[in-house]
Parts: structure tokens; sequence; C-alpha cells
């Protein structure tokens, strides 16, 4: 077609430069922009692509022409814009946004809004599409990293909670609530529920965390039964971009526990030092080459005369004697104090004490203090901080794998972090459960958390398909990633069987589905 044609005759050659000009310029920017544009035909396929559009596609704009638009399109999402195409051509919208994931041809995945403009002709009918599309995938990032924050929040065993200016909450997390056994805490003011006893050390907090410093102190909070809990708290000032203070955050660590137990190993040490109080050392005098010259004892291995003036090695057990004259000699050579610990049989028992030689001017000073039942409290100590250890570590389990019910008849199961064999038993018991307990008909198992998927992982999630199945319930998996997708296609795992859907928020739709069917 002749430019001249499409301009009004009589033809004004300044306006048709001018015209042409400005062509030519928009052009320019079209192409120069980061800004994805392109233009599809009524079918779906491109007749245009800018520079930047085609970057993000993977190949060279004039490569791009004929092929449908679909061909670069998340499978998930395709569908969906083949329906849309259909739809758009007899509609008359002229303008449409829709988000839409874009595969880049090395993999990589793109969260885009379209921005999307209809040319008809003067019958209504559709000639092309203009399409201006954002990448909005970091804003989707941060989306899914302010979910998993909040999801951390709200199974966090601190209490959290935000406080306006006034110091009355706007929001708490359910452990803050448990901990104060509440039901809901919003509304109500921090002052009212701290001990008035500990109201100055709040304000002091306030007026810390209002010069920008996060305020750490030790609190009482007033339960509704009356009773005081004990919390470490934490506060923080929360500023707009302005810097001015808008709110408070509120951290509060149940110290409870933590302080009982310390109250119970300061009695138990209590104990320990009385006893070994009431317990005389035993004290005997060597010469400097080992013979037994004096003694302070209640008790002894031996009657007095079978080890007075006698030398170490016939009064004593050859390991002990031996352990002796070492400690001995050691002494005369450096001067020191030499600490050591031995044991010994006596009637029967053996025992177990702590011996210290100091210097004499010629000989040495043995003392030897009894510590079998000190020794005998530190390993039970031990023994009980290792049960405590076990039993975090079963609070632990629980919270890494919780279930919880959304609606009627549908549980989601949030899954973060490495699943290992015992996880993976935990996470069979709590959703075989849970499906049992809120009578489920579909149980959502969401994987976006979990970073590695291998055979066992996947074994874990098909067994836990097949048990819930026998339960009369469906399993649907949300949240796989190009990542897993790839990786349990090449470990092999057979996953027909299973519902699968690319978000939690999918999932929930199709398990809603599911349950207005039934």
């Amino acid at each position: 077609m002749n430019i001249a044609d499409s301009v009004p005759d009589p033809v004004n050659p300044v306006a048709l430069t001018d015209r042409l000009a400005q062509m030519e310029r928009l052009q320019r920017v079209v192409e120069t922009s980061d800004q994805l544009m392109f233009e599809v035909d009524p079918a779906g396929c491109f007749t245009y692509v800018n520079q930047a559009a085609s970057s993000y596609f993977g190949v060279a704009p004039a490569a791009c022409p004929g092929q449908p638009v679909t061909a670069f399109v998340h499978p998930d999402d395709q569908a969906n814009v083949r329906q849309w195409l259909s739809e758009w051509s007899t509609n008359q919208q002229r303008h449409l946004s829709e988000e839409i994931r874009v595969v880049h041809r090395h993999g990589a995945l793109f969260h885009m809004l379209w921005r999307m403009t209809f040319h008809r002709d003067d019958t209504g009918r559709l000639q092309s599409i203009t399409v201006i599309t954002h990448d909005i995938t970091a804003m989707k990032q941060q989306e899914e990293t302010q979910r998993a924050f909040r999801l951390f929040i709200e199974n966090s065993p601190d209490g959290f909670a935000i406080a306006d200016q006034n110091l009355r909450l706007t929001y708490t997390n359910h452990a803050f609530s448990a901990m104060l056994n509440e039901p809901s805490l919003v509304g109500r003011s921090v002052v009212e529920l701290v001990c008035a006893d500990d109201h100055a050390r709040l304000v002091t907090a306030a007026r810390t965390a209002e010069r920008g410093q996060a305020a750490w102190d030790i609190m009482r909070y007033v339960r509704s039964d009356g009773t005081l809990i004990t919390v470490h708290t934490g506060m923080i000032g929360l500023c707009d971009h302005q810097g001015n203070l808008i709110a408070y955050a509120l951290v509060n660590h149940d110290m409870t526990s933590q302080l009982q137990a310390e109250t119970e190993l300061r009695r138990s040490e209590q104990r320990h030092r009385a006893l070994l109080a009431a317990i005389p050392d035993l004290m005997f005098v060597l010469s400097a080459d080992g013979i037994f010259l004096d003694y302070k004892a209640d008790k002894l291995l031996l009657p007095p005369e079978a080890f007075l003036n006698r030398h170490v090695n016939e009064a004593l057990p050859p390991p002990l004697a031996a352990q002796a004259l070492s400690y001995l000699e050691r002494l005369k050579r450096t001067g020191d104090m030499q600490v050591y610990e031995y044991q010994i049989e006596f009637m029967g028992q053996l025992e177990e004490y702590e011996a210290r030689m100091v210097p004499l001017q010629d000989g040495a000073l043995v003392l030897a203090r009894d510590i079998t039942a000190q020794r005998r409290a530190e390993r039970e100590r031990v023994a009980m901080q290792e049960q405590i250890i076990q039993a975090q570590q079963a609070a632990l389990r629980e919270l890494s794998t919780p279930l919880m019910p959304i609606a009627e008849g549908v549980v989601v199961m949030p899954l973060i972090g490495v699943i290992d064999s015992a996880r993976a038993q935990q996470i069979m018991e709590s959703l075989l459960n849970g499906v049992s307990e809120y009578k489920a008909h579909v149980a959502l198992i969401d994987i976006t958390g979990v970073k590695i998927i291998d055979t066992q992982v996947a074994g874990v999630l098909l067994r836990a398909a097949q048990a819930v199945r026998m339960l009369g319930a469906q399993v649907v998996l949300t949240g796989i990633s190009p990542e897993i997708a790839q990786t349990l296609v090449h470990i092999g795992a057979e996953i027909r069987d299973v519902k699968t859907k690319a978000t939690l928020q999918e999932g929930i739709r199709y398990a809603m589905t599911v349950g207005n069917r039934s």
C-alpha cells in the first residue's frame, strides 16, 4: 500500500513529513522500550514483537511472528489463554488485564501482567491485539515471602503481637492468645494485660522502642484466670517512610518452664553441696618419696597401722598407687597443685573421689573428697537435659507438619524444609489423623517450601496419597515448581493418581469445587 494513498488529497508535504517523523519516533520508542510489547492476530499468533519481549521469550524478534503466543506461556496457563482468545474474538471489550506466566526458552519462569488493547474493524470484528506486559515476578516472590513469613508467625511458639501508638493490640498470633488463655486479644491494651508492678518496665521499653532501639525485658502478664506468666518481652518501634512511629511490634517468649527448671536445678545443686559439705574430706600427708606420714579421715580403706609409714605401693592397689606416684612426680617437677580423680572399691561399693595434691616443705598434702554423689547427680542432670531435648525435638516435629482445616471437608498441610525419614513418618501420621478427625474429603499437601525432592520424599507423598484414599479422601499436591517437576520426572516418580495444582490457591479452589459437587 502506498503511503500517499492513505493521505487525504490534496497532499500536504509538510504534514506528511511530520507524520512520518512521528511514526519513526514511535517505532524507536517501541523498539528501545524496556516494556514488553507485542501484537497477536485473532488466532493468537505473533505479528510483531519488540526487542524487550523477544529477550524474555528467549528468541530473536524475527523468529517470533507466526508462532502461537501459547508456545511461551506456562503449560498450566495455556488453556486459559486459548479460552480468553476465543472469548476476546466475540466480546466488545477494548481493554483487559490478565496475569500470565511466561517461560523462557532456558526454563526461567516469569510472572507477567498483560495489559491488552483490542483493535476491531468497523463491523466490530477483532483484527489484532496489542499487548504491553509488566514483569511482576519480584512482586509475586515478595507475596510468597510474606505468606511464608505470616505462616512462620502464626505457627511460632512465641507470642507475636502488633500494638498501635496507644499500645492497643491490633494483631496477635495464636501462641500469644494461648499464652494468656484468651481467645481474642485484639482491641485490648497491653498496659491492661501487663502486671501493675511491671508497668514501669513497659513504659521504659516503649520509650526505648520510640527511639528506634529494640527493648528487651522480663515482664509478667496477667492471664484470664488471674495467674501470672513470666515472659521475655522484646519491643520494636515500627515507623513509616518519614520515620514517624506508627506501631509497636512485640515478641514474647514464655519463661515459665525455664524458670521452673532453673529453680529445680538450683535446688538440686544446693542439695549436692549440702551433701558434700556434710562429708569431711580425707587428708593424707606423703613424704617426697611417697611414704604415708599422717592422715585425717572418718573412713579408711585400711586400718592406720596397715598404711602409716608405708610406701604407696605397699598400701594401695597397683593402679591407684601408680596414679598417685605419677602426680607426685609432676608436683615435684612443676610445683603446681595437681587435681585428679580416682575410683576405689569400699565395702563392695565403687566410690569416686577427687584428689587435690599440694606441695609441702618435705612432701605433699593430698585432700580427697568423696564425689560419688556429685558425679551421679551430674549424670542424672545430663540425662534430664537429653530428655528435654528429645521432648523439644518431638514438639518441633509436630510444628514441622502442621495440618489445618480450612473448610468443611478440606484440610491443608503446608510442608517446609527438608523431609527426613522421621519427619516422613510424622507427615503420614498427622495427615491420616487429620483426615479422620475432620472427616475430610480433600487433603491439600503444599510443597512450595520443600526445596529438594528425592526418591524418599516422592515415596512419602505417594504412600500418603494411597493411605488417604483408603480413608475415602483425595490428596491434591500443590506448589510444584518447575525444578521439582523435572526432578520427579527424572527419578521416575509415578504420581498419575495424585491430583496436582501449581499453587495452594488453585488447590483450594479445586477442593471447594469438589466439595460443592459432593
